[in-house]
């Protein structure tokens, strides 16, 4: 079909434009440069036409005297002019005269304007596209009566490939070709739309817009993106002359042999990580786009430099690998911390740390728990430097020790225990199981030393003002607070001072500050019974004085307590609530006779008892936690009505524990972490006796050791005289920096 012969789409055009300007439409007539060749019957949706071809004034006769259809509309097309018609065929015509078709005068009208980009008039074809694409009624009026290229182009890209975006950049053309449709509406499109439609948008994103086309143009799948990414790596410069090879590949199959300029690399690889980073917020679509990545690299043979680029899920775990090699190098050999090269060897792997944090993979939630186990192994390794540079510090006390485990081992215990899980990738496994190995050896030395001074403290009579027994607690921290103000109490059994390390992290995150004792830097340590089981040091806990029981004796021992009785008003005793009282079936987080205690402004003492932590040791070896107010299914509940009431919370513990880290399983008559005093203990035991033994002969072996275990494998354990479980964190916390009279915010 030559140019000059009409088509469907503008004789409907035509038309449509006739339409708007005469109410009552007779036949049409046009006056066409070339001859209809098409069906005499056209259907578009609900409307008909009924086009003749007249080449003689006795044609178009015959025409007009040819029956209309109802709704249908006659077009008389002819090569005739006006003048070679006579009086009786043009009267029949509407407006009496024969129209011509000129394609942007058509597209003028439709789009209600007076003028016409002339960027676009020297393009017949983009007239013709609009009046195909394009229903009448869907033309937009032009801004201002003028029919800008912009506007035309967003069009046409919109409706012909899908691409839609007013002023479309590199990062809009990447998110486009990921539509295997709409990859292959362009590659079906004509050739002079591609090459336009190439020239428009490289126009508005410059030079790597045609590249990119070109790429989706000969490509079989819709690789546009991930090449981009792929691009990065293969010609980094820190890769320059080791991947000439690759790009020689990869040119070959997906550029057409073709060498890119640097500048489109670096744009196209720049929109491409924009692109995979902001904008993809679906994540399965973007994990195959960063997977496809990975097998192009695979494809070319450039997968060990994968993590040059900041995308590669390849290349992250690359960047881990690496960080672990590092680290088992600073465990042992030259590079290990304290000999000649310790600084430059922690630089190198903070270095290697800010790689990880750099790639777009550390800020997706599923990685957060890689990225502290990253961060704790730093902070181990320079724990382990300052402590070979400076020397073991032995405490001169068991006050000193239980404060050491305050100021300092819990912090050590938290950061190694996040290692135990490991880590996916078996390099940075290896060297975070041989640090855990290395820091505990040591951790064990101090838990000796720990348990020989508690046992001489027990056997001494337990006295001194630095240190709290469990039993005192209530007296000496939470009735002195609730002289002034109402308090909620939250005992959560089995709470190490690592797990309240961490949950401290996570709730002063929020709107709760921690507070610190007068005159204080730390909080003074309280230490459990012997041995550290709830049976003995929870039931001492919430009574105020030593003794064996259970909740059953925990709540009348707590409504009694003489201190926090006499800060309460009468009729109002402290109230005390267990696991089986915190829910009920009203309320799936928290019982509503309980927020009322909390809430009610009579009550100055309440009291809640949580085994979150107690529960996760029967069960939890299998599961990684993270010890977060959310975790903890009523904290986030119990808080937020402590602070609608104005409460100070004294988040509190009966005892620690330990975790199963490959414990030796031993038959003996007692618990889990002791047993009965036979005389004989072992070099990882000790024999403690005293007041605060709460065992028949108040005497009993146990372990120092955290290798040790008595009862059936599970998780964890306590009983033991290991600091992890017998040294008790009290946290104060309050919604405001009014604090307490003498407390101020713990640093």
């Amino acid at each position: 079909m030559n140019s000059a012969t009409p088509t469907f789409s503008q004789i409907k055009a035509r038309v449509e434009s006739i339409r708007r300007k005469v109410d009552k439409v007779r036949p049409i007539g046009i006056h066409t440069a070339g001859r209809w060749i098409g069906d005499n019957k056209k259907s578009d949706g609900d409307q008909t036409y009924l086009i003749y071809q007249c080449d003689s004034p006795l044609a178009m006769r015959l025409a007009l005297r040819e029956r209309t259809e109802s709704g249908a509309t006659k077009v008389l097309l002819t090569t005739l002019d006006e003048s070679d018609l006579s009086q009786d065929i043009l009267l029949r015509l509407t407006k009496r005269q024969l129209f011509s078709i000129n394609r942007w005068d058509i597209v003028r009208s439709f789009f209600q304007a007076r003028e016409i980009d002339p960027r676009l008039i020297q393009h017949p074809w983009i007239a013709d596209a609009l009046l195909k694409l394009f229903p009448a009624r869907d033309y937009p009026p032009a801004r201002g009566g003028f029919v800008d290229a912009d506007m035309v182009w967003s069009l046409l890209l919109q409706r012909t490939i899908g691409l839609a975006a007013e002023n479309p950049d590199a990062t809009a053309i990447l998110k486009w070709s990921i539509d295997a449709d709409a990859v292959r509406r362009f590659q079906q499109a004509a050739d002079v739309f591609r090459d336009g439609a190439a020239a428009w948008l490289a126009e508005k994103a410059g030079p790597v817009a045609k590249v990119i086309l070109r790429c989706v143009a000969r490509s079989e799948t819709p690789d546009a993106l991930p090449l981009g990414l792929a691009l990065g790596v293969v010609y980094h410069a820190s890769a320059a002359g080791r991947l000439e090879r690759a790009a020689g590949k990869l040119e070959q199959r997906y550029l057409g042999g073709d060498t890119p300029d640097r500048v489109v690399v670096e744009r196209w690889s720049a929109a491409a990580g924009e692109v995979v980073r902001l904008q993809l917020t679906d994540n399965k679509v973007q994990h195959q786009q960063l997977a496809r990545a990975d097998e192009i690299l695979r494809e070319v043979q450039a997968e060990g430099f994968a993590y040059l680029g900041n995308t590669s899920p390849l290349g992250f775990d690359q960047r881990l690998a690496r960080l672990g090699s590092q680290l088992a190098e600073i465990m042992e050999g030259s590079g290990r911390v304290g000999n000649a090269r310790p600084t430059a060897d922690f630089k190198a792997l903070r270095q290697s740390r800010e790689q990880i944090r750099e790639h777009a993979l550390a800020g997706e939630e599923d990685q957060r728990r890689r990225l502290q186990r990253v961060e704790m192994a730093m902070r181990l390794v320079r724990w382990l430097g300052q402590r070979r540079q400076e020397g073991p510090a032995k405490a001169g006390s068991f006050a000193e020790a239980a404060a050491g485990q305050l100021r300092e081992g819990g912090f050590v215990d938290w950061a190694r225990l996040v290692l135990r899980s490991g880590d996916p990738v078996p390099e940075l496994s290896r060297a975070f199981a041989r640090l855990f190995d290395e820091v505990t050896k040591i951790r064990e030395e101090q838990s000796r030393e720990f348990a020989v001074l508690l046992r001489d403290w027990t056997a001494a009579g337990s006295t001194g003002d630095d240190i709290i027994p469990v039993e005192r607690v209530l007296e000496q921290v939470v009735a002195p607070l609730a002289a002034k103000n109402p308090v909620l109490v939250i005992v959560i059994d089995g709470m190490s001072v690592a797990v309240c390390r961490e949950l401290l992290a996570d709730v002063t995150r929020h709107e709760w500050f921690a507070a610190c004792e007068p005159g204080r830097t730390l909080n003074r340590p309280a230490i459990a019974t012997i041995p550290s089981v709830t049976e003995f040091s929870r039931t001492s806990l919430l009574s105020g004085r030593l003794r064996q029981g259970s909740a059953q004796d925990e709540r009348p021992g707590f409504a009694e307590h003489p201190e926090l009785l006499a800060r309460c008003r009468p009729g109002y005793p402290p109230i005390l609530f267990h696991k089986v009282s915190l829910q009920q079936t009203e309320d799936a987080v928290l019982a509503a006779e309980v927020r009322d205690a909390i809430g009610s402004s009579h009550r100055k003492v309440v009291g809640v008892v949580v085994n979150a932590v107690d529960d996760h040791l029967l069960k939890g070896e299998q599961i990684d936690t993270r010890w977060t107010r959310d975790e903890i299914k009523v904290l986030p509940s119990l808080l937020h009505e402590a602070a609608n009431a104005h409460r100070i919370v004294i988040l509190l513990s009966d005892h620690g524990h330990v975790l199963d880290c490959q414990m030796e399983g031993q038959a003996a008559e007692g618990g889990e972490r002791w047993r009965v005093d036979d005389g004989k203990p072992s070099p990882r035991e000790l024999r403690i006796e005293g007041a605060r033994v709460g065992v028949e002969g108040r005497r009993l072996i146990a372990p120092w050791t955290e290798k040790v275990r008595f009862g059936v494998k599970k998780n964890g354990y306590h009983g033991g005289l290991n600091p992890q479980e017998m040294v008790v964190p009290i946290a104060v916390l309050t919604t405001s920096t009014d604090f307490p009279d003498g407390w101020t915010e713990m640093p």
